[in-house]
């Protein structure tokens, strides 16, 4: 069964750039553009999140924390992948599974989405 990963960006640019990785490793990929769509929980529950850096009123560890604290999605693995380095000891601290900085190697981005996957 193809695993489904739910990409939280808003730059569309980007999010077409981690699609076409994704697929071609034959992952289902959903998308949200917004924390909106995110906290009014707009989208099917993924196997994985990936969250990019910053949105309109929340960052990628706020994100990360509401995902975490929620039964629903709490035990889903989330990556975050960002170009703030700094923020990596929080985004582990808050619960994510792996923290992934801009930017990066295609081949250590998949291996670190493969490894949070088999912790399923």
């Amino acid at each position: 069964m193809n695993k489904t990963i739910l990409i939280i960006e808003k730059n569309i640019e980007a999010f077409l750039y981690y699609k076409k990785i994704l697929l071609k490793e034959g992952y289902k990929v959903q998308h949200i553009s917004s924390d909106i769509q995110l906290l009014k929980y707009e989208f099917g529950l993924p196997d994985l999140f990936i969250i990019n850096d910053r949105f309109l009123t929340l960052n990628a560890v706020e994100i990360c924390q509401h995902l975490k604290n929620n039964p629903l999605t709490g035990m889903i693995p989330v990556v975050i992948v960002s170009t703030i380095l700094d923020i990596e000891s929080r985004a582990l601290e808050c619960g994510a599974a792996a923290f992934i900085a801009k930017p990066f190697v295609v081949s250590d981005f998949l291996t670190i989405i493969r490894r949070c996957l088999n912790f399923l």
